[in-house]
């Protein structure tokens, strides 16, 4: 256990050396600017149970505390609230081979979404393990109490993300066959969730971004012929052996693992592991024909480690002792390959942050306090994604102090932006009065905006 502590101890530390890098990056600027400028709890597309992170930042900033320590504990709690569940599964509900297996999940298919830190889909590689950890140990146990635990920790994982009715029946169905006293609990638990997964974007309708999903997925599905053409699947090629080795752990544990559930005849689990996780690998492969940024391509891949990790980890703990130290060794091979990779992919985020930061350096110089900036000179710098620059490039000049703070928006994205009196904060408001800004941590000056141009340098 004292390994998965130290691999926590590790992305905590990565998490307060790159919080600016972290926090100031497209989705994560616009929510995490929401959670410091406004008063009550944001909640995002009905994903009620991922504000863990955001709780902690309200509190401080109901203390005081000053813009980069509040930044720094949302990048921070993010790591707690994963390792928070291990912890629990290792030493309060007493069932490690969980911990484990949460333990490699959070390392497994991570490289860049380690810094996109309010992607959703980071919890479902954590999640699940809370509730795989109280089916393991108090339900097969008969604690008291044990089934409502069990049911509320179903709820956290279908509220945290739309894919979370598929991940806890995944889940729910290898724990009922591998632990059959608990096997009709299981299958009741897993029929919520499957009920959930019908009658759920009812009661709770989609964003618009989702929605265009189901709409692509269910074009896809349809058009067998454009799959082998798809970005998804280019993505993962890519990242298997191609560009990075970034998935090759996971297909050689995957691998290992229907190999041992064959080995030992268990025929019915086999099938389980094998089509859930060709089953994530062919879901993205048909959504995403468009293709997306290498971030939000990875994020789709994340569950698959906790569809290889827990089955995996339960074959190892039930191994003889003699071979469970030789897969303690490989174990912790994994892990550290992998923490190293999502070191190393600190470099292409921070060049990011440093281009945003040069942008604000250059509007200070210039003295364009709110500037409008041309795809081709972004392009130039670098920034790549622009949609969200108003939200960085404010928390950015905030972080260096209440003096000249600047924000800046994409010619691309800055429609309408003639009439804006205050500041231009798309797609969350196209007009916030200067005066509602919270005046602790943002102060940017009056003006209109201007445009920014290579040659103004």
């Amino acid at each position: 256990m004292m390994l998965g502590h130290l691999l926590f101890l590790g992305l905590f530390i990565l998490a307060l050396l790159h919080w600016r890098e972290r926090v100031v990056h497209v989705d994560s600027a616009l929510q995490i600017f929401k959670w410091v400028q406004n008063g009550g709890v944001e909640v995002e597309a009905h994903r009620y149970t991922a504000v863990l992170p955001q709780l902690v930042v309200k509190l401080f900033r109901l203390m005081g505390a000053p813009l980069p320590m509040l930044l720094a504990t949302a990048s921070a709690m993010h790591v707690l609230v994963s390792w928070s569940i291990y912890a629990l599964a290792a030493h309060m509900l007493r069932v490690p081979w969980v911990a484990a297996a949460a333990a490699m999940a959070a390392v497994l298919c991570t490289r860049l979404t380690f810094y996109g830190i309010v992607l959703e889909a980071n919890y479902l590689t954590s999640y699940p393990f809370l509730l795989a950890a109280v089916v393991a140990g108090p339900l097969v146990q008969g604690t008291r109490g044990s089934m409502a635990l069990a049911m509320a920790a179903l709820l956290m994982v279908l509220l945290v993300h739309p894919l979370g009715f598929l991940v806890a029946g995944y889940v729910l169905l290898v724990l009922a066959l591998t632990h059959p006293s608990v096997r009709i609990a299981c299958v009741a638990l897993a029929g919520v969730a499957l009920l959930w997964g019908i009658v759920g974007r009812s009661l709770l309708p989609p964003s618009g971004y989702e929605s265009g999903l189901y709409d692509a997925a269910l074009k896809g599905w349809g058009d067998p012929a454009s799959w082998s053409a798809s970005p998804a699947l280019d993505f993962l090629v890519r990242h298997s052996w191609r560009d990075t080795a970034l998935y090759l752990p996971a297909w050689a544990l995957l691998a290992l693992t229907i190999v041992v559930l064959l080995g030992r005849r268990a025929w019915h689990l086999a099938i389980v592991v094998g089509a859930g996780s060709v089953g994530l690998v062919m879901l993205n492969i048909v959504t995403y024909q468009q293709g997306e940024t290498a971030m939000m391509m990875e994020k789709n891949f994340l569950p698959l480690a906790a569809l290889i990790a827990l089955p995996l980890m339960h074959e190892v703990a039930r191994r003889h002792p003699r071979t469970r130290v030789a897969a303690f060794l490989g174990f912790a091979l994994v892990l550290f390959v992998q923490f190293r990779v999502i070191s190393f992919a600190s470099r292409p985020v921070g060049e990011r942050y440093a281009a945003i930061e040069r942008l604000v350096h250059d509007q200070r110089e210039l003295g364009v306090t709110k500037a409008i900036v041309p795809p081709d000179e972004l392009s130039r710098r670098g920034i790549g994604v622009t949609w969200a620059l108003p939200f960085e490039t404010l928390l950015v000049s905030a972080l260096e102090g209440r003096e000249q703070q600047v924000t800046a928006v994409s010619a691309d994205h800055a429609s309408g932006i003639e009439r804006t009196t205050g500041l231009y904060l798309m797609p969350w408001t196209m007009d916030l009065p200067l005066d509602r800004l919270d005046g602790r941590y943002f102060i940017p000056a009056e003006g209109p905006y201007r445009y920014l141009h290579q040659r103004d340098r």
